[in-house]
């Protein structure tokens, strides 16, 4: 994950920002693993079941554009990402 990370923002002249806590504005070309993951650590999926137990909704966290940059320089669509949130409605 992080050569090809690293190997995309080197392609393109490229920096990401917001992956050094201590300071959001930082931006670097030479992301961890560690950090890239803390990236994505707030993302969440919520199913809301009926008493049945049968799923009614689905709901997930958005994308901000960083944590869509790196799935992009990783070679994942953002449509994969997405169709966690689609419902099976054969339930």
């Amino acid at each position: 994950m992080e050569f090809t990370l690293r190997r995309s923002l080197q392609r393109d002249h490229a920096k990401l920002p917001g992956l050094h806590q201590e300071n959001r504005h930082k931006c670097t070309d030479k992301p961890t693993a560690e950090r890239v993951l803390k990236a994505f650590s707030k993302v969440a999926l919520t199913i809301i079941k009926d008493v049945a137990g049968r799923e009614m909704s689905r709901w997930l966290t958005p994308l901000s554009s960083v944590q869509q940059d790196i799935l992009q320089r990783l070679g994942l669509e953002a449509s994969l990402y997405r169709q966690l949130e689609i419902q099976n409605t054969g339930n």
